[in-house]
C-alpha cells in the first residue's frame, strides 16, 4: 500500500490522524502533527500485525500503540513535511530510493526506551 490513509477513528476521540503502510514500515501521524515510524523488526511481528490490523479497521490503533508499541518506534518526525523530506530524499523518477536517500531524521531523536519503573520492595 502506498500513500497516506486517513484513520477511520470509528471509536471516536483517537489521537491518530493518518497512517501509511509500506512493506515492514508503519508510519502513523498523530493529531499533534508528529509522525512515528514503526518497523516490524523493532516491535515484533505479532505487535506489528496487530497495529496494522487496527489501522485498517479504523479502531484501536492509538490504544495499541500506547499499550504495546510505545517507545519502540524506529524514527520520529515533527510533522509530515519533515517525514516527507527524509523519506523522499534521493528518490529517482521511478520512486526507487538510492543509498544516499536512506537518511535518518533531521535533528535529535528522543531516547527510544525508558528505564523500567522501580517498585518499592514489599514488606
Amino acid at each position: 500500500m502506498t500513500g497516506w490513509m486517513r484513520y477511520g477513528n470509528r471509536h471516536g476521540g483517537s489521537g491518530v490522524r493518518a497512517w501509511r503502510l509500506e512493506g515492514n514500515l508503519l508510519s502513523v501521524e498523530f493529531v499533534d502533527g508528529a509522525v512515528y515510524d514503526y518497523q516490524r523488526q523493532e516491535v515484533g511481528s505479532r505487535r506489528f500485525d496487530a497495529a496494522c490490523a487496527a489501522a485498517r479497521a479504523g479502531r484501536g490503533l492509538s490504544s495499541c500503540i500506547s499499550r504495546h508499541l510505545r517507545d519502540r518506534y524506529a524514527d520520529r518526525y515533527d510533522d509530515r513535511r519533515a517525514w516527507d523530506v527524509v523519506r523522499n530524499r534521493g528518490r529517482s523518477d521511478d520512486g526507487a530510493i538510492s543509498k544516499a536517500g536512506a537518511a535518518r531524521p533531521i535533528g535529535p531523536v528522543p531516547q527510544r526506551r525508558r528505564p523500567a519503573l522501580q517498585r518499592p520492595a514489599s514488606r
